[in-house]
C-alpha cells in the first residue's frame, strides 16, 4: 500500500488547475436568465441525449437509472460510500478529489498502474483522463480485468464534451456508475449541474433526493437552458484552433481536451502532478482571468 499523498497546489499558477472557459457567449447567456425553477425529468431526459450527440458511447443505453447529480461530486460520494470496505485504485495524477477521499475515508488504496488489480478492489477513472485530457493509459485493458475479477468501476466523464473523443465502449458489466456534468462546458461549476447513469437501481440518498425533488431547481433551469442554446461541441469547435496554435507556441503536445496542453518532463515542471506529462490549462489566460506575462491572477 502506498503512502497517502496530496497533489501539489497549482491553482495559483497561470496554467494551473482545470477551469472552465468563461466564454463571453455562455457568460452572457447565464446573466440574461431569470430565476426560474426547472423540471428535473425533462432536463435529465434532454441532457442524457445532449451529452452523447455526435458521439458513440457503446452500452450507455444499458444504464437504466438516471439521476440529477450535484455536479459529478455527489455521484462520487454515492459510489464511494457503497464501496468503503474495498481497496480504492486510482492513477497517481487522477482528479485531486479522489485522492482526498482516499486518504480520509478508505483504509486501503493503491495506484492502478503500480500493482495488479485484485478481487476486492474498486476502481475510479476519469475519461478523458484528468491528468492528460486523453483516454487513460490501458483503459480497456483495465476494464477487461475488472470484468474478469468483478471489480466495480466508476467513470467520470466530466471532460467528455470539451474533447474530440468520439467513441467509448462502456459495455462492460464492471462499470456500475457513469457520471458527467456541465462544469467544464460552461462556467457553472458553482451551480453543480450533473447527471448520473447507474446500471442498477440503488436505494441511496441520490435516488431519494431525485424522487422527492430535493434539488436545486434553478440550477436545473440554467443547465436546461444552456443545452438548448449550445451544442455539445460548441466550446471544442470554438477553441480548437486556438489550442493548437498555443501548444505550438509553447512547444507542448495537443491534448484531446481543448483546454489542455501537455508538456514532456523537463518542460513546465512547475506543473508536475506526478504523472507522465505536465498538464497546462489554458482557460484563464484565454478568458482574461490571468495575465501569463506578469503571473497575476485577475479573478
Amino acid at each position: 500500500m502506498i503512502q497517502k499523498q496530496v497533489l501539489p497546489p497549482l491553482r495559483d499558477k497561470p496554467y494551473g488547475g482545470a477551469w472552465s472557459i468563461h466564454d463571453h457567449e455562455s457568460v452572457s447567456a447565464i446573466k440574461n436568465m431569470s430565476y426560474v425553477q426547472g423540471d428535473r425529468k425533462e432536463f435529465i431526459q434532454d441532457y442524457s441525449q445532449w451529452f452523447k450527440q455526435n458521439k458513440n458511447f457503446e452500452g450507455i443505453e444499458k444504464f437504466k437509472q438516471l439521476d440529477f447529480s450535484a455536479g459529478t461530486t455527489e455521484s462520487f460520494h454515492m459510489f464511494y460510500f457503497r464501496h468503503l470496505d474495498k481497496r480504492l485504485r486510482l492513477f497517481k495524477d487522477e482528479y485531486f478529489y479522489h485522492h482526498v477521499m482516499a486518504r480520509n475515508y478508505f483504509k486501503k488504496f493503491d495506484r492502478i498502474n503500480e500493482s495488479p488489480l485484485e478481487t476486492g478492489d474498486v476502481v475510479v477513472m476519469s475519461c478523458p483522463f484528468s491528468g492528460t485530457g486523453n483516454i487513460p493509459e490501458n483503459f480497456y485493458d483495465i476494464l477487461e480485468q475488472c470484468d474478469k475479477l468483478s471489480i466495480p468501476v466508476m467513470l467520470d466523464l466530466a471532460y467528455i464534451n470539451i474533447s474530440n473523443i468520439g467513441h467509448l465502449n462502456l459495455d462492460y458489466k464492471c462499470i456500475q456508475t457513469v457520471t458527467t456534468s456541465l462544469s467544464k462546458v460552461f462556467p457553472v461549476e458553482n451551480l453543480r449541474i450533473g447527471i448520473r447513469f447507474e446500471r442498477e437501481l440503488y436505494d441511496d440518498p441520490m435516488v431519494a433526493y431525485n424522487q422527492n425533488n430535493y434539488l436545486n431547481l434553478h440550477s436545473i433551469h440554467v443547465g436546461h437552458s444552456l443545452i438548448k442554446q449550445f451544442s455539445n461541441t460548441w466550446l471544442f469547435d470554438k477553441y480548437r484552433v486556438q489550442q493548437i496554435k498555443l501548444c505550438k507556441q509553447l512547444d507542448v503536445e495537443v491534448s484531446d481536451c481543448v483546454i489542455f496542453g501537455l508538456a514532456e518532463k523537463g518542460n513546465f515542471d512547475e506543473y508536475d502532478r506526478g504523472g507522465t506529462m505536465n498538464r497546462l490549462c489554458f482557460s484563464r489566460p484565454w478568458d482574461g482571468r490571468v495575465n501569463v506575462e506578469t503571473n497575476i491572477l485577475l479573478d
